[in-house]
């Protein structure tokens, strides 16, 4: 399989504090992985600590690609994964060849290896601030002008979300990326009912960085309230009863699935 080329849009200087931080914590979480178990997510041996969360995050996935399947029924689809991280779940959508899938990040490690172990060729790894981008509508150096704007029919942010401090910025910014019928969807994260939620939950990510010896890592990770869906246009597509059921039973994650779709206003 031949190695893909990792693109760099935006200037890693910038957040390199913040990736060495994340690497950080997820060394001493014991999710640094090697090359063969990335090339085997979302699956993990019987052994592993984490065997629970990745058979959710291996359903999560089935959910999405059922519904990408019906979504665009064999057309061809621009997807974009961001916050992909190492890219296991942007390389299991581009086993489909009608999508073209760009994942993106600012964690240029975690690129790197995607972009070292999975070689499709409808598959593409960016290393880019997308908001900032398409704020600026430029790229770093002697770089032509790039704009995403009006270019996915798809969005996806899987458990990556609550890495973006404002979610009014960056949904905002991802609808101009958005064709006309495109979609947003925000999987595997949670958000908090109200300003107490919000709070007691915030208090235990800084004690639980702070329990891992990397408490600077709290001011990178950020809690989101549950959005007013007649402001946002959402739609929640866990909130029906026998999802709620398998939720309550421990077969799918106590999630919520939001859409958002580029009609809607934000």
């Amino acid at each position: 399989m031949a190695h893909q080329s990792l693109t760099l849009l935006s200037n890693p200087a910038i957040y390199r504090e913040k990736e060495r931080l994340y690497l950080n914590v997820r060394s001493r979480e014991g999710r640094v992985l090697s090359d063969e178990a990335v090339k085997k997510l979302p699956f993990v041996p019987d052994s592993s600590p984490f065997l629970r969360e990745w058979a959710l995050r291996r359903r999560s996935l089935g959910r999405l690609e059922r519904y990408l399947t019906r979504r665009f029924s064999g057309a061809p689809a621009r997807i974009l994964d961001l916050g992909c991280g190492n890219g296991w779940m942007a390389n299991r959508l581009a086993g489909n060849p009608d999508w073209k899938i760009l994942a993106m990040d600012v964690n240029e490690a975690e690129l790197a290896q995607g972009a070292r172990l999975f070689g499709r060729e409808n598959l593409q790894f960016v290393y880019a601030d997308l908001p900032g981008l398409v704020s600026r509508n430029d790229v770093p150096g002697d770089e032509p002008e790039i704009s995403f704007r009006d270019t996915f029919d798809l969005i996806v942010l899987a458990a990556s979300v609550q890495y973006f401090r404002d979610l009014e910025e960056l949904v905002f910014s991802l609808k101009k990326c958005l064709k006309p019928a495109g979609e947003i969807h925000i999987i595997d994260s949670p958000f908090y009912r109200n300003e107490v939620e919000k709070a007691a939950a915030a208090l235990r990510s800084r004690d639980y960085y702070a329990g891992l010896g990397v408490p600077e890592m709290a001011q990178y990770y950020h809690h989101h309230l549950w959005p007013d869906r007649r402001n946002m246009g959402v739609e929640n597509l866990n909130n029906r009863l026998f999802i709620k059921v398998l939720q309550k039973a421990g077969y799918l994650a106590h999630f919520p699935w939001l859409v958002l779709r580029g009609s809607a206003d934000f």
